[in-house]
C-alpha cells in the first residue's frame, strides 16, 4: 500500500515535472513578479503539427493575495 499511495505518485510527479516546461519567477522587490508556469509537455516533445502543449497552468501571487484578502475580509466582518 504504500508504494501505491506514495512511491508511484511520486515517481509519476518527478517524471511530469522532467518532462515539462517549468519557470519559475521569484522577486523579492515586487509582489507581482512571482509566479509559476507550467507546460506539458516540454518543446522539444511535441510535435510539429500540434505545437500547442497539452496542459498548461499559470499562477501569479497577485491573484492569490487578492483572494486571501477577501478571505482575511469575510472573517474580520463577522467577528
Amino acid at each position: 500500500m504504500f508504494k501505491l499511495f506514495f512511491i508511484y505518485p511520486v515517481v509519476a510527479l518527478i517524471l511530469f515535472w522532467l518532462a515539462s516546461d517549468v519557470k519559475i519567477g521569484a522577486s523579492v522587490y515586487s509582489f507581482n513578479d512571482n509566479y509559476i508556469s507550467i507546460e506539458f509537455p516540454k518543446k522539444q516533445l511535441r510535435s510539429e503539427d500540434n505545437p500547442a502543449p497539452w496542459y498548461s497552468f499559470y499562477w501569479n501571487a497577485e491573484s492569490a493575495r487578492d483572494e486571501l484578502q477577501s478571505i482575511n475580509d469575510a472573517v474580520v466582518k463577522e467577528k
